[in-house]
Order: structure tokens, then sequence, then C-alpha cells
């Protein structure tokens, strides 16, 4: 972050310096020089010192294995917010501009004209960045899967039971034909095929109740807050800016996968 709070601060600097907008002036270029140099120092250290606090207020904010737009639009924004605040006092130390509302409102419009630019072209950088690093790691996953000789559908004949709230409502099926679950509000939809047809049975439950009920099949695990999957239905990676997704056998949709998941699922895959 600081790399690019320098970045957006030099720009700061170099804009105010060579264009004056918003009809800021001095009597000289040396003095000029002396105001825009504060303003780009108020950007460099508010993003900063902003940047720390929120990180440890809400370290999961910053994950690049959570990454989306809108969190990330809103940091963008706090950092506007308190640089245009910071700028707004600093302004009327010098020009004596006052602190009514339509004073503060003016420079937090002045704050977020001038660093429009620099941040949306950071927010292109790192979208960019996340889609190449995540599509070639899904291309990596999906090609150790080529790679490798899992067991045929069908092939573990076991049964397992997933209890219901509703004891009437408990599912049993084969081992091998579960192919995902997820979280639907109060119940957990149990994807399993049935005659060589996918199949959806609603339960009663949690999803952590049914990973327990799933415990002892390795191949069988929950790769993300609201999925569990079966390894033996996977046929590819996609990857993404927000992360990487599992395409399954018989489903058009993808399943997400959490980053800390990824690891232990390349090494099952090989195994």
């Amino acid at each position: 972050m600081t790399w690019f709070a320098a970045s957006v601060s030099i720009f700061v600097f170099l804009f105010l310096s060579f264009f004056q907008p918003f009809g800021l002036g001095a009597d000289s270029f040396v003095g000029l020089l002396k105001v825009t140099v504060v303003y780009g120092l108020i950007t460099f250290f508010t993003m900063v010192l902003a940047t720390v606090l929120l990180r440890w207020l809400f370290p999961g904010f910053f994950s690049e294995s959570r990454w989306v737009f809108g969190r990330e639009l809103f940091i963008v924004m706090i950092n506007f917010f308190l640089i245009g605040v910071f700028n707004t006092l600093y302004s009327n130390y010098m020009f004596q501009i006052g602190l009514g509302f339509s004073g503060f409102l003016m420079f937090q419009l002045y704050t977020m004209g001038v660093g429009f630019f620099p941040i949306l072209f950071y927010m292109m950088l790192k979208y960019t960045h996340l889609l190449r690093s995540n599509i070639k790691e899904a291309d990596e996953l999906s090609g150790s899967i080529q790679k490798t000789h899992p067991a045929p559908e069908h092939s573990d004949q076991s049964k397992i039971r997933i209890h219901s709230e509703l004891k009437k409502d408990d599912l049993e099926i084969n081992t091998a034909d579960l192919v995902y679950a997820e979280t639907a509000d109060n119940y957990v939809a149990i994807h399993h095929l049935e005659k060589g047809r996918l199949s959806k049975n609603m339960v009663r439950s949690t999803l952590g109740k049914v990973e327990t009920d799933l415990a002892g099949h390795m191949r069988i695990l929950r790769c993300h807050r609201a999925f569990i999957v079966n390894l033996d239905f996977v046929e590819s990676f996609k990857g993404n800016a927000q992360g990487l997704q599992l395409r399954l056998k018989h489903l058009d949709q993808e399943v997400p996968v959490s980053r800390n998941m990824v690891e232990k699922i390349r090494n099952l895959l090989q195994s």
C-alpha cells in the first residue's frame, strides 16, 4: 500500500502544481509548491494510516481471496473522505475558507476529482492482476486433474446418512452419488445422482452438521463456507478476479472455492 500511496501523492502534487485547478494559486511558483507539497503529504499519510487502521479493524477486507470490487470501492471512499477532511482543515488554515458544510462538501468533491483517475487506474491494475493470477492457478489445477486417474463414478458403494432436524427426513444415499451440498436458508440442499440423473433433496440442517455426517470421506470436503463437494465429480477449475471455482460433472454452474482450501484440494486431487 505504501508504494500506491506514494504514487497517488506524487500524482496529486504534480497535478495541482502544473494545472492549478479549483482556483489554486500563489504569489510565486515556489509558494505554490509549498502548498501542493502539503496536499501531497496529506494524501500520503492519510492513505497509509487509514490502511493500517482498517487492516487492524477489518483484516478480512484486505484478503485477496475475498476481493470484490464493491469492497475495494468502499475502502477507496473511506480514503477519499478522510483525505477530504484533512484537506479542508489545511485549506482553512492557509486560505481561511471557513469550516461550514459548503466548504467541507466542496473539498470532498475536489479531492474526489483529483484522485479519481489514479484510483481508477489502481483498481483496474489490481483487477487484472487477480484475474491473471487466478486464471493461471485454475489452469494449473485443471491440468493436474487431467494427469491423475480418479476412481470411476459409483466405485464406492458405501452409504452415507445425512441427518435432519426432522428425524423422518433423514437422507441416505450412496457415497459415490453425492455431487455437492449447499446452504439454503435453514436447510441444506443435497445434490446427488439418482438413476444417473442429478436430483436435489432439502434437509433441515446446517452445513456444519452435514460436514460432520460426512466426516471420514476424504474426497468429500467443505470447499467454501456455503458448499461441500465430492472431488470425484470435479472436471476443471475456473478463475476470475474473485478467486477460484470448481466445474462439476452434471452441473452447469460453478462452485466457489475458499483460498485456504486450494492446497488441500490440490493434494487430494493428485493423491
